[in-house]
C-alpha cells in the first residue's frame, strides 16, 4: 500500500487559511475588550480632571478677588468645555464600546446619548466666565477670581487658558 501525501500547495493553503481564521477570531474577541478598556481609562481620566478643576474652582472662589491658580491637564481623548451661559463645565467623549454608566459621582453628573458620554458639573452659586475648550494633549488652565456679581453676590470665576 502506498501512502499519499498532501501536495505542498494544499498544505500551504490550509496553513494560510488557519492563520487567517485565527487572526479574525483574535480581532473579533480582542478589539471590543481593548476598546472597552480604552473607554474606561478615558472616562476615569475625565473624572480625575473634573475633580481637579472643581476643587481648584472652589478653592479660588473661597479666596479674595484676583486669586488665581494654574493647573495642567492631560487629555487623552474627548473635549472639555466651559459653558458660562449655564455655569457648567462638561466633558464629552464618543465611546467605541458603549459602557453602561449613568447617575452621579460626587458633584459630577453623567449622561449618555447614543455613543456619547457627557460628564458635567453645574455651579449654582458661582458665575463662570470664559468659553474655552480643552482637547487632546497637555493643557494649561487658569482659574481666576474676578470679583463678585453685585446682583447675586456670587463670585465671578474665570476658567480658560
Amino acid at each position: 500500500m502506498r501512502k499519499k501525501a498532501l501536495s505542498p500547495f494544499i498544505s500551504t493553503a490550509l496553513i494560510i487559511l488557519i492563520g487567517i481564521v485565527a487572526i479574525f477570531l483574535a480581532l473579533t474577541v480582542l478589539t471590543p475588550a481593548l476598546n472597552k478598556a480604552k473607554d474606561s481609562a478615558v472616562i476615569n481620566e475625565a473624572f480625575n480632571n473634573l475633580e481637579i478643576i472643581d476643587s481648584t474652582i472652589r478653592e479660588v472662589a473661597s479666596e479674595a478677588e484676583d486669586s488665581r491658580r494654574k493647573i495642567n491637564l492631560k487629555v487623552t481623548e474627548g473635549t472639555y468645555r466651559i459653558d458660562s451661559t449655564n455655569d457648567f463645565i462638561n466633558f464629552t467623549y464618543r465611546m467605541e464600546e458603549g459602557l453602561q454608566i449613568s447617575g452621579q459621582r460626587g458633584d459630577i453628573n453623567i449622561t449618555i446619548s447614543a455613543e456619547d458620554i457627557t460628564l458635567f458639573i453645574e455651579y449654582t452659586n458661582m458665575d463662570l466666565q470664559g468659553s474655552d475648550h480643552f482637547t487632546k494633549g497637555d493643557n494649561s488652565v487658569i482659574i481666576m477670581h474676578n470679583g463678585t456679581n453685585p446682583t447675586t453676590n456670587y463670585p465671578f470665576i474665570y476658567v480658560g487658558r
